[in-house]
């Protein structure tokens, strides 16, 4: 039983470290909302940004295996976005 569940978190978190592909980064879509880009790539590995009264701009950034997808919401939709191979340091 112990080890059906360790299978199943092992394979759930396979899924989720697969979501940062470049099939996923061409599914985001220039207006698509910040929970539409989390229901496709999950939560986001960092954040940074800021606003003014109602403007927000927010950049958030997601660390694959094999890639880095970051995208850029202005007042939470899609503006900029981009993918490159992962450099680890």
């Amino acid at each position: 039983m112990i080890r059906r569940i360790a299978v199943s978190v092992l394979a759930l978190w396979l899924v989720a470290c697969n979501r940062v592909t470049p099939e996923n980064y061409e599914k985001i879509e220039s207006g698509m909302s910040r929970d539409e880009v989390h229901a496709l790539l999950g939560k986001p590995d960092e954040v940074s940004g800021g606003g003014v009264g109602r403007m927000t701009l927010m950049t958030e950034r997601w660390n694959g295996r094999e890639h880095v997808i970051s995208v850029t919401f202005a007042t939470d939709k899609v503006t900029l976005k981009s993918i490159e191979p992962r450099r680890d340091e």
